[in-house]
């Protein structure tokens, strides 16, 4: 009885432990496949895939960030173009000249620039493992090789001296001179231009894109020669050319048009890629919803010619665009001392409120400002490179080796198109000056001034002219925002007293 007892219990443990062993065996994963950076991109497919996600990039990692308008904010604000931002007059740090490096649109800039390097290595290192035809392996490291040195050129000529990372490190670095960041962008630009081929969208890195780019990396660094070669080099590729007027540039319908070289584009459908640039620049008594945050100074304003077709993308003497109405007057905004402001005061029929800033249309053309809608989508291209950038780029090249009667017919050229009068009888201090100031006026909020007036040796001066005025300015703002609570307490309690003096 005893031995029958000890053989069931010996084949239970024994069932047990195969039990055990069986549960083991379940437990063990037989790995059938494994996505890695290496396994998770096979295809022509997998490689568009990967390169537009570089591009995706550019638009930052939030809301608003790198070129949705930080860049815009960083290389605008407290130049010699710039007004009162609308929404903390005399309190915006790059306004006032009080920034610091931990400003967030500062940050932002800085992030989003690292994050699309970060992604142009990896898309590197993964493309150059790929078994996809050489040629096409090639062209699509040219794209990203092209997007790292655009990152790059934004770090070097705003930040001076950062970190060089070309994939081979994920960790700490030092900083890098400034001219070896700038070597680097230059072989970047250099391998882009040798292989990739003619434009097929302002959206995607081009041969004229490539030149374009290092055109302006050796103006920056003030390599004249190189940089009115490789302007040249641009325009002999036909591909380009201005349009007719400078307000159908803007307008969303001409968007893929041939002035437009490279530019980070966004769409109309409401679901694709957004842009925050017209919430952003647009001022609030312009654009229904705007906010204001980019604004142009008066006196910026008044340097334009009043025949120079610039000046409408600069509204003023506009109808309110939330249409509204002062005492059954339609409100209308002007900058006072202007023609357009006499002639609405002359009027009678409208009601006039001030400006103390000027905004402007360059991301609003071709969309219906008085309809409250998410401008987001409005389908606007963000100006990385335009054709008059060029000719520009060029005529300040040719200026500075000497060659100063070709300068001025290439300014002139962009001045033509704007119906703006020709310059002549300059030297080459005068023309200097003049290409400044022409490039302010056809760039204006479009991401140069900074790095124009850093070129010319006009920053700093700007900056502490800014330091300056900031008490002044903030005095000057809370006397105009006194004025405007006035004239809104005028609009709203007018009615109220009409209506008291009625029932007594």
């Amino acid at each position: 009885m005893i031995m029958e007892k000890m053989k069931i219990f010996l084949s239970s443990l024994m069932l047990i432990s195969l039990g055990f062993l069986s549960c083991t065996d379940l437990l063990e994963e037989k790995v059938y496949s494994e996505l890695l950076s290496n396994t998770a991109y096979e295809t022509e497919a997998d490689a568009e895939t990967l390169i537009i996600s570089v591009y995706a990039g550019l638009r930052g990692s939030d809301w608003g960030t790198y070129y949705e308008y930080d860049y815009l904010m960083v290389s605008e604000s407290g130049t010699d173009t710039y007004g009162l931002d609308q929404w903390e007059a005399g309190n915006q740090p790059l306004e006032m000249g009080t920034y610091s490096n931990s400003y967030d649109f500062i940050l932002n800039l800085w992030d989003g620039a690292y994050k699309v390097i970060g992604s142009a290595n990896f898309a590197i290192d993964v493309l150059e493992n790929m078994s996809v035809p050489d040629a096409v392996k090639t062209r699509y490291i040219a794209e990203a090789r092209f997007l790292r040195g655009l990152a790059y050129y934004d770090l070097a000529f705003n930040f001076g001296d950062v970190i060089l990372n070309l994939g081979e490190s994920s960790g700490n670095l030092p900083l890098s001179p400034q001219a070896e960041v700038i070597s680097q962008v230059l072989a970047d630009l250099t391998f882009a231009a040798e292989n990739l081929g003619g434009a097929t969208s302002p959206g995607r890195a081009s041969k004229g894109a490539a030149l374009g780019l290092r055109a302006k990396t050796h103006l920056n660094a003030k390599n004249w020669s190189e940089a009115a070669t490789d302007a040249r080099a641009v325009m002999d590729l036909g591909e380009y050319a201005l349009l007719s007027s400078v307000q159908e540039v803007f307008n969303v319908a001409n968007k893929s048009a041939s002035e437009w070289i490279f530019a980070v584009m966004s769409v109309q459908d409401g679901t694709g890629h957004e842009s925050q640039i017209p919430w952003f620049s647009n001022l609030g008594s312009y654009m229904n919803g705007g906010w204001g945050r980019l604004a142009l100074a008066p006196d910026f304003f008044n340097s334009f010619d009043m025949e120079d077709e610039r000046r409408v993308l600069l509204p003023n003497g506009y109808q309110d665009g939330g249409l509204g109405q002062d005492d059954g007057k339609d409100i209308y905004y002007a900058l006072p001392g202007t023609p357009e402001y006499e002639a609405l005061v002359a009027d009678g029929t409208v009601s006039v409120e001030d400006l103390n800033s000027i905004g402007t249309s360059k991301y609003m053309e071709g969309n219906d400002r008085y309809v409250y809608g998410n401008a987001a989508y409005y389908g606007v291209n963000y100006p990385i490179l335009r054709f008059s950038d060029i000719l520009l780029t060029r005529a300040e090249g040719l200026n500075e080796t000497g060659d100063v009667n070709s300068a001025i017919a290439l300014v002139n050229e962009v001045r033509a198109r704007s119906n703006a009068s020709p310059l002549g009888g300059l030297d080459q201090s005068t023309l200097r000056a003049a290409i400044l100031t022409e490039r302010g006026k056809e760039f204006f909020m479009e991401g140069q001034r900074r790095l124009d007036l850093i070129r010319s040796g006009k920053y700093i001066e700007i900056w502490k002219a800014a330091r300056k005025l900031s008490t002044r300015v903030k005095i000057l703002t809370i006397l105009m925002t006194l004025k405007y609570i006035f004239q809104y307490l005028k609009r709203r309690l007018m009615p109220m007293t009409k209506l008291d003096s009625k029932i007594l």
